[in-house]
């Protein structure tokens, strides 16, 4: 168990433990009705402040319990269907691109964006989401089918939320690393310009479960079985040169900041 995915499991256990305190001393009153002698110090707290801890309860608890769900969703290894493999979000995205060579370097939760890829093919990051749902897309509008599973994992899931608009806040800070970078030849001179290379984004499911109804959507969306095919289209167009791949990789390995995930 890495250690994010430990954190996440103590803060769903703890929002679990606190919605039960929560629950706990909303029957108080019932149990001990005010003017009976409470058997203790902790039953006499909570019968005399029933009400604020219930009301306290909830929040944090639903606090806890979703701070650890977006820790498990991203960083706890699963089964997912139609792989016999356990893994991570980010080892299936991976498996995905399997086949690329040296010159495509893979960054996960290292840089101002959570899954990029650079090289030949420019700058590519990902918005990958995991859940089992329905999503339309119409435009830039992104939508879940309301159903009764996804209401009773409330806790367990990360939603679709705005792919465009995460990529778009990415890709702005992406695009301010390369501006502000100067990388040098062999000889010292400053010959490549990264600021135009394209830093570009793409919507991923992992789940083969998810059931996509795509109406112009206004970023590519993509199952992760197709996002090699994706990747090499993309590495047709751009074209960058050799100099330029080599500037762009050891420029964004300076700018990452690798943790254990």
């Amino acid at each position: 168990m890495t250690k994010k995915e430990a954190l996440g499991r103590r803060f769903s256990l703890v929002g679990l433990l606190i919605l039960f305190i929560g629950m706990i001393a909303s029957f108080v009153p019932t149990w001990y009705p005010p003017g009976a002698v409470a058997p203790n110090a902790v039953i006499g707290f909570f019968q005399q402040y029933w009400a604020i801890a219930s009301f306290i309860a909830l929040p944090a608890g639903f606090l806890c319990a979703s701070i650890g769900s977006y820790f498990i969703n991203r960083f706890a290894r699963r089964r997912w269907p139609g792989s016999k493999a356990v893994e991570r979000p980010d080892e299936v995205l991976e498996r995905g691109m399997k086949g690329f060579d040296d010159k495509y370097v893979y960054f996960v939760h290292s840089l101002p964006a959570t899954y990029v890829l650079a090289g030949p093919c420019g700058v590519i990051l990902f918005a990958v989401r995991s859940d089992r749902t329905q999503v339309t897309v119409h435009g830039e509008r992104w939508r879940e089918k309301f159903s009764l599973r996804r209401f009773f994992t409330i806790f367990a899931r990360e939603g679709v939320g705005n792919p465009p608009r995460e990529l778009e806040d990415q890709a702005k800070k992406i695009k301010t690393i390369l501006a502000n970078a100067t990388p040098k030849t062999e000889e010292g001179a400053s010959t490549v310009n990264l600021a135009t290379v394209p830093v570009e984004g793409a919507a991923v499911f992992l789940n083969e479960a998810t059931q996509l109804d795509l109406d112009s959507p206004t970023i590519p969306v993509l199952r992760v079985d197709q996002v090699k095919e994706y990747i090499r289209r993309k590495t047709r167009e751009v074209k960058l040169s050799g100099a330029t791949v080599r500037a762009l990789n050891e420029t964004l390995r300076a700018n990452s900041n690798y943790q254990e995930v």
